[in-house]
């Protein structure tokens, strides 16, 4: 039986790892900007009554505890890891199954451009991201968002990237599953959640859907300001599924042909995908990788490839 939880693996990459401290601080200074006419003036009626402002400062942090609560789990636990000075891996971002399915994604800095790497599952995981990259990056004239793939948990929140001007990338069976979306794919997962449209809403915010500007076929290579960024078709988890390579940092940033904490979700093939993704896997060994970002879970050396190959060989 393999063990699926990577976290005892005993070597994990020693990186620098950031936790935006101040996302804490921003969302309580929306709470504040949030606060309705009624409130004001209910807090006022507590303070004129009390002898103490002690009424007031605990009903205030218990309003404020409870607007950051549910601001915070609009974008999961997310932490940002600096693995080079130009490179980014974000961890736990939301995800409607809960932390521990939480989704991850890449910031990639160069010259003049922003590459952002999957945009999470809902607008409020997008605009994480896009602070995360904004507060890093000095002035850039170009935005570029690569979906790793079509799946919810990964494009849900494009529409901030595109807002912005974003030039999105995917694999061509991308622009299959999400041009002409008008909405049906939320709906969908709102449906298959078994919420509310309001509470659907709210989750997961105003999504809007389009088809990628740049579509690829087979294994590309972008130049970016100079910068190689390498597109790999990895198809076998579903079949427009593509990881991300950057050379000069050794990264790989494996969207969902790559798990970690959790056994590869295979329920979108059967033996003959399974065999295409091993054989995938097989050959992305071969590059030179110092660190693995998978689409879940935590980050890990180039060992986490022979785990998920160990597991899909043990199907059948």
């Amino acid at each position: 039986m393999i063990d699926w939880m990577f976290t005892n693996i005993g070597s994990e990459p020693m990186i620098k790892m950031e936790i935006i401290e101040d996302s804490i601080d921003k969302r309580i200074q929306m709470s504040m900007k949030n606060f309705t006419a009624l409130g004001l003036m209910i807090l006022f009626i507590l303070y004129s009554l009390s002898s103490s402002s002690e009424i007031l400062a605990s009903t205030l942090f218990s309003f404020m505890d409870k607007k950051t609560s549910k601001q915070s789990e609009l974008v999961g636990r997310p932490e940002v890891h600096k693995i080079t000075n130009d490179v980014y891996a974000i961890t736990d971002l939301f995800h409607s199954r809960g932390k521990k399915a939480g989704v991850n994604a890449g910031i990639i800095l160069t010259e003049k451009s922003i590459i952002f790497i999957d945009a999470g599952m809902n607008i409020a995981s997008g605009e994480f991201l896009w602070r995360a990259a904004a507060k890093r990056a000095k002035r850039k004239e170009k935005l570029y968002l690569i979906l790793t793939h079509h799946h919810s948990d990964h494009v849900f929140g494009m529409r901030v990237f595109k807002d912005r001007g974003a030039k999105v990338i995917a694999h061509i069976g991308v622009e299959e599953e999400l041009k002409d979306d008008n909405g049906f794919y939320k709906k969908f997962i709102i449906e298959m959640d078994g919420l509310s449209p309001e509470e659907g809403d709210r989750i997961y915010g105003d999504v809007l859907l389009t088809a990628p500007d740049q579509l690829i076929e087979n294994d590309t290579v972008l130049n970016i300001d100079g910068d190689e960024i390498q597109l790999l078709f990895t198809p076998g988890h579903v079949d427009d599924e593509i990881v991300v390579y950057h050379p000069k940092s050794r990264t790989l940033f494996g969207g969902d042909a790559i798990y970690e904490g959790m056994p590869p979700n295979t329920r979108f093939g059967a033996q003959k995908e399974w065999q295409l993704w091993i054989s995938h896997l097989e050959r992305l060994k071969k590059l030179e990788i110092d660190l693995i970002v998978p689409g879940h879970g935590k980050l890990n050396p180039k060992e986490l490839l022979d785990r998920n190959i160990s597991y899909l060989k043990s199907l059948f």
